[in-house]
């Protein structure tokens, strides 16, 4: 996620989203929430770590972190040495996930068809765009 992070467009919650934690993550940032103080006091750390699901937050964190300061000189040197094929690869990771949302679907229906083409269609347009 923290190598998602660091190339400018592309969103960390694409690759949580690919590699299947997406909604382990957003179920423990939900639950950071006020009910928490009172626990803190009744239950103390501990409690409250378990609460917030604390090992999978930190372990991720930490990993974005370190990703982001380990990665970042090799990313931006790779986009600007390789731009087509860096590109190509967070592309790649996009198109995967819209793949996975596109399978989850139980029916599709004409609706569908009519978004996926006007996503294609702006999706296009702003990458003729000029800067």
């Amino acid at each position: 996620m923290g190598a998602a992070d660091v190339v400018p467009g592309v969103s960390g919650g694409t690759i949580a989203f690919i590699s299947g934690i997406y909604e382990e993550l957003i179920d423990s940032l939900k639950s950071i929430e006020p009910r928490l103080v009172p626990m803190l006091f009744k239950g103390g750390v501990g409690a409250v770590w378990q609460a917030v699901n604390g090992n999978f937050l930190l372990a991720l964190f930490l990993g974005i972190f370190t990703s982001i300061f380990t990665l970042a000189k090799a990313i931006s040197y790779l986009l600007d040495q390789y731009p087509i094929l860096i590109w190509c690869f967070f592309f790649g990771l996009i198109l995967a996930s819209a793949l996975l949302l596109w399978r989850q679907l139980a029916q599709r229906h004409w609706q569908h068809w009519l978004m996926l083409l006007i996503g294609a269609g702006l999706a296009y347009w702003v990458s003729m765009l000029s800067p």
